[in-house]
């Protein structure tokens, strides 16, 4: 026998003794005080109903027939005989049942309902705790297993299990007792929902716009109800609400990526346009007659530095296309870091030729440049960032300085430029897609320049870092090792 059904015994089983006591007892008053049949008849229709609220309807009735027989036996003549000699007596005998069991059947119906809503009642605050819980979760903390743990420390459950479609895997969470999982797969299988009472085991399918999503399984304590429908309209809430933050994700992602890509696009369209027009000028300046030797000579020359730099910018976008991987390849060889920052500020200059770009030389640091061992267009791609980021974050006019230093180990490059970065900021600038405050609306970019600059320095075993910055100006300084072994 189930514990449920013990349950219900259990009141018939302690409140009929009980009853048939204190019916016994009224009916030995009444008849030693030799009480008539309708005043012996209410006591015992008073003692029936108020035993009905606590032994159901069951008990109620069982005392109902017995007092009946009593006021037969005791107070309906002939007396001390189950014979009836009166028909008015019979009718009377008849409506106390009838009153009985219709008072004793109203009666346990508010009871039950009454049990009900407080059932309900008990239910509601327990969802509204899960509820709460769950909504104080952002999409980001919201997994499988903490969702069923939390169902299943709120409603003092032995197991939930969850199963979803998409990836076929089975999250479990408590101590069942049968085999929680595989009830929960052959739920979602079968497509319906299903109670067994006798495991205390309830599997509930989970669906969006009628479209299975998976399945959930409970198996509740022995020593309460359950109503699963609400848990498992809670959990499709939330599945769906992590479903739809992924997608909102994934979207947004897409969409950054494509305003990346238009503005790479139309950077590189910008930067290709300037010596295009260098070149079609000094074209042209060729085929004008009467032109002097050396000038010639210097169209020839401006049209191959600037046919160099095209070329330049193509190998730097594809090389910078190769830094998305979780790996740079290094194409190493000697580099002369002298002429290789001459050459780039060179080349940076005629960009921006309202700053006033230098090569100087450090006094702190008077050591001799000496070669490395390096990628000379990643390192050309890292020092043009700089370069080009420092004429773009300080004022027209102002002097950007470059200056290099070699050390025992390693050589160092310096940016110097007259902006000052918030304090704020600094711990961010390197992050990527990142831009300041100030430099949002007034200043084109795309946040990656910093961002390119530091992994190229990591792809050598250097450092990029913000030296300094007040409200003199900033540094950054690029930290090359002298040798480095290929990754």
């Amino acid at each position: 026998m189930t514990d449920s059904g013990s349950a219900k015994l259990r009141p018939i089983i302690l409140l009929a003794p009980f009853g048939f006591v204190v019916l016994g007892a009224l009916t030995y008053a009444g008849y030693r005080l030799h009480l008539n049949l309708a005043t012996a008849g209410f006591p015992c229709l008073i003692v029936v109903v108020l035993l009905s609220l606590y032994g159901g309807l069951i008990s109620a009735t069982i005392l109902s027939v017995v007092a009946v027989a009593w006021l037969d036996y005791f107070f309906a003549p002939p007396i001390l005989s189950l014979r009836i000699s009166d028909p008015l007596n019979v009718l009377a005998l008849a409506t106390f049942l009838t009153t009985t069991l219709a008072i004793t059947y109203l009666m346990t119906r508010v009871h039950r309902e009454r049990q009900s809503s407080e059932l309900q009642r008990r239910e509601m605050k327990r969802l509204y705790e899960l509820a709460r819980q769950l909504l104080a979760l952002t999409p980001e903390e919201i997994d499988p297993p903490r969702l069923l743990g939390l169902f299943r420390d709120v409603f003092a459950l032995r197991a939930v299990c969850l199963f979803e479609n998409e990836t076929a895997i089975s999250h479990i969470v408590g101590d069942p007792r049968y085999d929680l999982e595989a009830r929960t797969r052959i739920g979602y299988l079968a497509g319906e929902d299903r109670d067994d009472v006798l495991c205390r085991i309830s599997i509930r399918c989970l669906r969006v716009a009628g479209q299975p999503i998976g399945a959930l399984g409970f198996e509740w304590p022995d020593h309460q109800e359950f109503t699963p429908d609400s848990l498992s309209a809670l959990e499709t809430a939330m599945l769906e609400r992590v479903r739809a933050f992924h997608a909102a994700t994934q979207a947004a992602a897409a969409a950054q990526a494509e305003r990346l890509r238009t503005m790479v696009l139309d950077a590189l369209a910008h930067a290709v346009k300037t010596p295009l027009a260098t070149i079609l000028a000094a074209i042209g300046g060729l085929r004008e007659t009467g032109v002097p030797e050396s000038d010639r000579l210097e169209f020839v020359d401006v049209i191959e530095t600037e046919t160099a730099r095209l070329g330049s910018l193509t190998t730097r976008l594809l090389r910078m296309a190769t830094l998305d991987g979780e790996q740079v390849r290094l194409r190493l060889q000697q580099v002369d870091v002298s002429r290789l920052v001459a050459e780039e500020l060179n080349l940076v200059s005629r960009q921006f030729a309202d700053h006033k770009l230098s090569l100087v030389q450090d006094g702190d640091h008077t050591d001799a440049i000496v070669s490395v061992i390096a990628d000379p267009e990643l390192l050309r791609l890292a020092l043009s960032q700089l370069i080009e980021n420092a004429c773009k974050y300080s004022q027209p006019s102002s002097n950007v300085d470059v200056s290099a230093h070699a050390s025992e180990d390693s050589v160092a490059i310096r940016v110097r430029n007259c902006g000052c970065i918030p304090t704020e900021e600094q711990s961010k600038i390197f992050d990527r897609f990142y831009r300041g405050k100030q430099s949002r609306d007034s200043t084109a970019g795309t946040g990656l320049g910093l961002d390119i600059a530091r992994r190229i320095a990591l792809a050598h075993g250097g450092t990029l870092a913000l030296e300094d910055s007040n409200k003199d100006g900033s540094t950054f300084r690029i930290t090359i090792p002298i040798a480095v072994k290929e990754c």
